[in-house]
């Protein structure tokens, strides 16, 4: 894979995070706010969204890393949004 479809990828999966964060963070702000869960949630989250500025990185090693995380980041944040769907 090159890096304009790393970029592409990259793109398109920030996308889908941006559409899918704002209800897992309205989910989060459901739980018990003094829970270990909730305190979880947070911080998962917010490392997603500070995933999402990181950037490809200088070579072609990191941007693959990076699109890696970022479809782990959007598959968890699915799982979320499904669940969650389901109650």
């Amino acid at each position: 894979m090159d890096l304009a479809e790393l970029e592409k990828l990259e793109e398109d999966l920030r996308g889908h995070i941006a559409l899918l964060l704002p209800g897992a963070r309205a989910a989060a702000g459901r739980l018990w706010s003094g829970g270990i869960e909730a305190h979880r949630m947070a911080a998962r989250l917010d490392g997603i969204e500070r995933q999402t500025r990181q950037g490809l990185g200088p070579g072609a090693l990191s941007a693959h890393v990076q699109v890696q995380q970022l479809a782990r980041d959007c598959q968890y944040l699915l799982a979320r949004h499904t669940a969650e769907a389901r109650r």
